[in-house]
């Protein structure tokens, strides 16, 4: 049987060490998962062992044993992973290809093989489809198809579940559990959430800031953490049950002061400020949604739950005007918004804004963020050059940036203080009502933490309502005073 072992792994750029003091044993048949925050060196070292560290960093391990013969490895996100102008079929080919060296009618005959045993819906036509007309879930199986079919003694899973829904992501959690017993293979398993961890894992390696913090079987870990950051990255969860006034974050246990156990006063309803009656959309022919219907009151969180393809985004864009529905109204304090011409639509936006589920792709790439931030003011004729500049300054100020944010730009930041700014640029113009579209599904578990808690402090000091979409119903419990949860078919 194939093995890994190596000892005391150290990546470093320049003379800056990035991640210290790793070991690694790897046996086939076995799942080890990394779990930490972001920039703990989760990936850094799926990107080790796959040989695929970029030219400025380096990596040494003081001893290797057993080294795995043929590697590979499931990215986060199939979309910017998979080629899209390729065919399906002709991507998971390439890969055997490559690893095995073997004709091309013969690779052909494999990736139809490996599509059928990912369970792919109709496999021999998803051969011939490209990336984009394959839901997320479709393109992770494609993903995990293509590893598969470079026969790999070693699969590496880079937070394979992150984006999907619940139902969905434990499919494919079941799938690779198969998949593992059925070949053979070592898995190296990276993800920040919890769950996902104890449905694959034997082992767990808790790293934080490129050191390990805890190693053992993924019952001690997870049922009987032993250091503060295990234990504060286990409760930034939100409850099963309850409402917290604030969640707990790892800092929280760092410090050694827990948030107490105050719970949020329950909603006693306000006026009708946002409804939708009767709403339909259709695309190709088929109703994503069919009679739908919402009230949101002032001062409400509303949660909207459900499965991908349940219509949780197209009901979001038509409620901020992205998208015409084909029948049913949608009023705000009254009044039709679903009709409004384009003047109309520009003078309302400062009642209704959007947040993101990806504040990297939602956020200008070559401006400044105080440029960024400023900009909604300049197009609605909002203050003089100094009002605008205070404005950003209470903005930022509000989400917990610091001032100097204003002269960085988008990269320059982590992913929840990008989102930090993608909440900031959606309360520029004051708006009642924020439409919150998975705007936390991409962030490790103590980052959501810190999310969610900003999402709510900033509910009480500005007075607004939200809708809240998410596919994780933990979530949508927790943020919201009352939610509809949405069926594939409405």
């Amino acid at each position: 049987m194939s093995e890994f072992h190596g000892v005391n792994l150290c990546v470093r750029a320049g003379e800056t060490a990035l991640l210290s003091g790793l070991n690694l044993d790897l046996r086939a048949g076995e799942c080890v998962a990394l779990v930490g925050e972001s920039g703990s060196g989760k990936s850094l070292t799926a990107l080790t062992l796959m040989g695929l560290l970029p030219p400025k960093l380096s990596a040494r391990w003081d001893s290797v044993r057993d080294e795995l013969p043929r590697k590979a490895m499931v990215f986060q996100e199939p979309m910017s992973a998979l080629n899209p102008t390729m065919r399906v079929g002709r991507q998971v080919a390439e890969a055997a290809e490559a690893a095995l060296g073997l004709r091309r009618v013969e690779a052909t005959a494999r990736a139809l093989e490996e599509l059928r045993r990912v369970h792919l819906p109709d496999p021999e036509g998803a051969m011939r489809k490209y990336p984009h007309q394959l839901s997320g879930g479709q393109r992770q199986r494609v993903m995990i198809a293509m590893a598969m079919a470079m026969d790999p003694a070693l699969l590496i899973c880079d937070e394979p579940t992150t984006a999907l829904d619940h139902e969905v992501a434990f499919e494919l959690l079941d799938l690779l559990k198969d998949l593992q017993r059925d070949r053979g293979m070592a898995m190296l398993f990276i993800s920040h959430d919890f769950e996902a961890v104890a449905h694959v894992a034997d082992q767990v390696v808790v790293l934080r800031a490129g050191a390990v913090v805890e190693t053992g079987s993924v019952a001690d870990v997870l049922q009987r953490p032993q250091q503060p950051y295990t234990r504060g990255l286990l409760a930034s969860r939100p409850p099963e049950s309850g409402k917290p006034l604030r969640l707990p974050t790892v800092q929280d246990f760092l410090d050694g002061t827990p948030p107490s156990a105050v719970e949020r006063p329950v909603f006693r309803g306000g006026d009708e400020v946002l409804a939708v009656r009767g709403l339909r959309k259709t695309f190709k022919g088929q109703a994503v949604l069919d009679g739908f219907a919402l009230v949101l009151h002032e001062g409400e969180t509303l949660g909207l739950v459900g499965a991908s393809g349940s219509g949780k985004s197209t009901i979001a864009r038509c409620l901020v005007g992205l998208e015409q529905p084909d029948d049913g109204e949608i009023t705000y304090r009254g009044t039709r918004i679903d009709q409004l011409t384009a003047a109309e639509r520009r003078r309302f936006a400062r009642e209704i804004q959007y947040i993101f589920q990806d504040p990297f792709s939602s956020l200008p790439p070559r401006m400044k963020v105080g440029a960024l931030l400023e900009e909604p003011l300049r197009v609605h004729g909002l203050g003089d050059a100094a009002q605008r500049r205070a404005r950003v300054a209470e903005l930022l100020e509000a989400v917990g940036l610091p001032p100097s944010a204003t002269e960085k730009y988008p990269h320059e930041f982590s992913g929840g203080q990008r989102q930090r700014i993608g909440i900031a640029r959606a309360l520029t113009l004051e708006p009642k009502v924020l439409i919150c579209d998975e705007s936390v599904a991409a962030l490790d578990v103590s980052v959501q933490a810190q999310v969610l808690n900003l999402l709510n402090d900033l509910k009480d000091r500005f007075r607004f309502s939200y809708v809240f979409i998410s596919h994780d119903a933990r979530v949508v419990r927790y943020m919201s005073d009352r939610s509809v949860e949405l069926a594939a078919s409405n």
